[in-house]
C-alpha cells in the first residue's frame, strides 16, 4: 500500500498514474472489506472512487483535443479532483466514512489515498494554468479550510476532527502545488510522518473521542503522552515546529505572487485551528494537570485555559508575520 505511492513520484505519465491510483484503490477497498463490520460504508467509498475515477480518466484521454482551451471542461476537472480527495464541495463524504473505520484504514485515507492523485492534479495544473484555473483552485483551498476548522469547533469524535485536518492541511499542498511540487512533497512527507505515529497509538489504545484521549495518562506511559503531544503540535503548525516554517515559506510564495487575500485568510483559520489542537491537547493533560497542588477544575480555570489557548493562538499570528518579514 505504501509502495505503490512512492512508485507513483518516478511516474511522469497522466494514463500510468491513473492505473498506479486504482491499483490504490483497489487494495484499500479489499482492506476495507476485511476489516469493516459495516458493508455501507465500504460501498459508498467505492462508489464515490469508481465515478470519480471513471470521470477522471474521461477527461484525460479527452485532453489533447479540447481541455486546454475549454473553461467549462478544466472546470470539471477541477471538481472530479475535489470529489476524489474530498476537498470542497465534496467535504462532506470524508468525515461520513472514516468515523466508521479503524485508525489504521483512516491513515491509508489520510495518506497513501491522497498522494497519488495529487501528483495528477500538480501535471495537469501545470499544462492548463490561467487565471480563471487559479482562482478556482483558491476558492476551493479557502473553503475547504475554513469549513475543516468550523466544523471542528464542537467536534467531539476524534476521527471526524482527524478527517477535517487532513482535510485543511491538503487545502495548504493544494495552494503551493501550482508554484512548487518539491515543498508539496516535503509538507505531505512530514504530515504523513505526524498521522503515522498518531493513528498507531489511537488504534493500540482504542482512542475515538476527545475525552477518552486522557486515558493514555491512566497507563503512566510518559514517553508515548509526549511524543503525542509533540506530532499533534506538528500538525496545529506550532512555532516553532516544522509545519510553521513549511507555511510560512507557502505564505511567503503566495505574497510574492500577489495573492494577499488568500494568505491572510489562511493565516486567520490557522488560528482557529491551533485552538482546537490546543484544546485536544489540554483535555489529554487533564489528569496531569490535577496533580498540581494548586489546580482546581472550575469556572475560573476553564475560562483561564480558553484565554491562554487564545493568547498563544494570536502570539503565533504574530510571530507568523514577524517571521515572514524576517524571510522576506
Amino acid at each position: 500500500m505504501t509502495l505503490i505511492p512512492i512508485m507513483s513520484i518516478f511516474l511522469s505519465n497522466f494514463i500510468h498514474l491513473w492505473i498506479m491510483m486504482e491499483i490504490n484503490t483497489i487494495i484499500l477497498i479489499a482492506t476495507m472489506s476485511i476489516y469493516m463490520k459495516k458493508f455501507k460504508s465500504t460501498m459508498n467509498f467505492f462508489i464515490i472512487q469508481s465515478f470519480s475515477s471513471l470521470m477522471l480518466i474521461f477527461l484525460l484521454m479527452s485532453k489533447n483535443n479540447f481541455i486546454t482551451n475549454n473553461f467549462i471542461i478544466n472546470s470539471l476537472f477541477m471538481l472530479v479532483f475535489s470529489l476524489k480527495m474530498g476537498l470542497f464541495p465534496f467535504h462532506f463524504w470524508p468525515p461520513l466514512i472514516n468515523k466508521n473505520i479503524n485508525w489504521m484504514l483512516i491513515l491509508m485515507m489520510s495518506t497513501s489515498q491522497k498522494l497519488i492523485p495529487l501528483l495528477i492534479f500538480s501535471m495537469f495544473i501545470n499544462q492548463i494554468m490561467n487565471n480563471q484555473i487559479m482562482y478556482m483552485m483558491l476558492l476551493i483551498s479557502i473553503m475547504s479550510s475554513a469549513i475543516s476548522t468550523i466544523m471542528n469547533i464542537y467536534e467531539m469524535n476524534l476521527k471526524k476532527i482527524m478527517t477535517f485536518s487532513s482535510t485543511n492541511h491538503l487545502s495548504w499542498m493544494i495552494m503551493i502545488i501550482m508554484y512548487n511540487l518539491s515543498m508539496l512533497l516535503f509538507y505531505f512527507i512530514i504530515y504523513s510522518m505526524s498521522m503515522i505515529f498518531l493513528c498507531l497509538i489511537f488504534n493500540k489504545f482504542n482512542i475515538n473521542t476527545i475525552n477518552s484521549i486522557s486515558k493514555i495518562q491512566l497507563f503512566n506511559f510518559k514517553k508515548i503522552n509526549f511524543f503525542i503531544n509533540l506530532n499533534l503540535l506538528i500538525i496545529s503548525a506550532l512555532p516553532p515546529f516544522i509545519t510553521f516554517i513549511m507555511k510560512i515559506n507557502i505564505l511567503k510564495i503566495l505574497i510574492e505572487n500577489n495573492s494577499i487575500l488568500s494568505s491572510f485568510m489562511l493565516t486567520m483559520l490557522s488560528i482557529f485551528t491551533l485552538i482546537f489542537y490546543m484544546n485536544i491537547i489540554i483535555k489529554m493533560n487533564m489528569l496531569n494537570l490535577m496533580k498540581i497542588k494548586f489546580y482546581k477544575f472550575n469556572l475560573f480555570n476553564t475560562k483561564f485555559n480558553f484565554s491562554s489557548i487564545l493568547y498563544l493562538s494570536i502570539l503565533s499570528l504574530t510571530f507568523m508575520f514577524h517571521t515572514y518579514l524576517f524571510i522576506y
